[in-house]
């Protein structure tokens, strides 16, 4: 699948004026040297040197970011609400393939982009474009959010009818899957045993597809006892670049689904994306039962969970912002060494609000107190570098 295919016929762009440059300069919140010049941010960086007795003061020093012009402009644009101009300058550049090591960063800002635009079917198509190029897992497409509790109670059913599916899953299973529809008919939930299937073929993994999509768009829920063993069986049977029995592929997929298994099902969504040349599904992480036994938490969630106290918390569209805007990072840096920023919820900030931002990181820094954003977009990350916001703090951003 060529990129050509995804981004066509390269935009008419206008050119990014250079202003906003000049507007940063001249701006009441940019940081002052000690002759009481404003800093370029986009020539310089502040860097605080070793403490010495009594003494601390911000040194500057010439540097320019190394961020590529297309990258540059993207970020900037978006930062003042003209997102499809930077779609345009991104979806040419990925297509000129020019980007370095910085190409990486691009894809996830068209990412972002596409989402932030509800270009769902581009999305997509970048999907499979992205992971035939780079042989991982893409982003998923963010839903919008629930409304209501996140979390609620769902009254269990009293029973739940049993289908038992015996020896060889294939064209002779028909009529016993039959039975789950009448089943879900009298009961909201229906229970799957396949722990005695010894074999499966494409044709009655595909019955079994349609089965649980059937019953997903009812909203029955359907309990598949054994799938342990049946994912198991259907692996040995998917191989990398052989695009036959795509049945088999997609009900392993479902089946890692409905076990909760997300690696499981990334690494599986990748190799069936490559085989078949088309956009992974997504993982959808299941409704928990009362009673099955958690796993284990992944290293990084509990790491998460352990600074969740200390989070200030940044979000949606940030314009025009001064000091009062981000008082709650300054009133945390008297409290702890490390000030952890969540940007998981920031949408966009603009120039102004990014550069004042940056003054009151240095000016902790000044004073010993790290900031660490964790969770940023790319595009905002971009539009960081740019002013070197991530010479004086660190920026985590969110996994492509």
């Amino acid at each position: 699948m060529a990129l050509s295919s995804l981004f066509g016929k390269k935009p008419q762009v206008t050119p990014l004026a250079r202003t906003s440059r000049t507007a940063g300069k001249a701006g009441p919140a940019a940081i002052s040297a000690e002759d009481g010049e404003p800093l370029d941010f986009y020539h310089t960086h502040s860097r605080i040197p070793d403490s010495k007795a009594g003494q601390r003061k911000v040194e500057v020093q010439e540097v320019t970011h190394g961020i590529p012009q297309a990258i540059e402009e993207a970020a900037m644009l978006y930062s003042i609400d003209q997102a499809a101009a930077a779609t345009g300058i991104l979806e040419a550049a990925i297509r000129d393939d020019d980007l370095g090591d910085h190409t990486h960063r691009a894809w996830g800002m068209l990412f972002e982009l596409y989402q932030s635009e509800g270009r769902r079917r581009d999305f997509d198509q970048l999907a499979a474009e992205y992971t035939a190029r780079f042989e991982i897992s893409p982003p998923v497409w963010m839903g919008a959010a629930p409304e209501g509790p996140v979390a609620t109670a769902k009254p269990k059913p009293a029973s739940k009818s049993a289908i038992n599916l015996l020896g060889v899953l294939n064209a002779e299973s028909k009529e016993t899957l039959q039975q789950v529809f009448k089943a879900a008919e009298k009961s909201p939930s229906v229970r799957l045993d396949v722990s005695k299937l010894t074999d499966a073929d494409n044709h009655g993994c595909g019955l079994l597809n349609a089965v649980l999509r059937r019953l997903k768009k009812a909203r029955k829920e359907c309990v598949i006892a054994g799938a342990e063993k049946l994912a198991a069986l259907l692996a040995k049977k998917t191989k990398l670049g052989e695009s036959r029995d795509e049945q088999i592929w997609l009900l392993l997929l479902a089946i890692y689904q409905q076990l909760g298994k997300q690696k499981a099902f990334e690494d599986a969504a990748v190799d069936y994306a490559v085989t078949f040349e088309v956009s992974p599904p997504s993982f959808e992480m299941p409704e928990k039962d009362p009673l099955a036994k958690p796993e284990p938490e992944a290293e990084a969630e509990v790491e998460t969970a352990e600074i969740k106290d200390a989070v200030c918390a940044l979000k949606g569209v940030i314009t025009s912002a001064g000091e009062t805007t981000f008082a709650a990072i300054r009133a945390e840096a008297a409290t702890t060494p490390e000030v952890i920023v969540d940007a998981g919820y920031l949408k966009r900030m603009d120039f102004v609000s990014a550069t004042n931002l940056m003054n009151i990181v240095t000016e902790l820094l000044v004073i010993e107190k790290r900031v660490r954003f964790i969770k940023a977009s790319h595009l905002l990350a971009a539009l960081w570098e740019v002013i070197g916001l991530d010479r004086v703090a660190r920026i985590e951003t969110r996994k492509i």
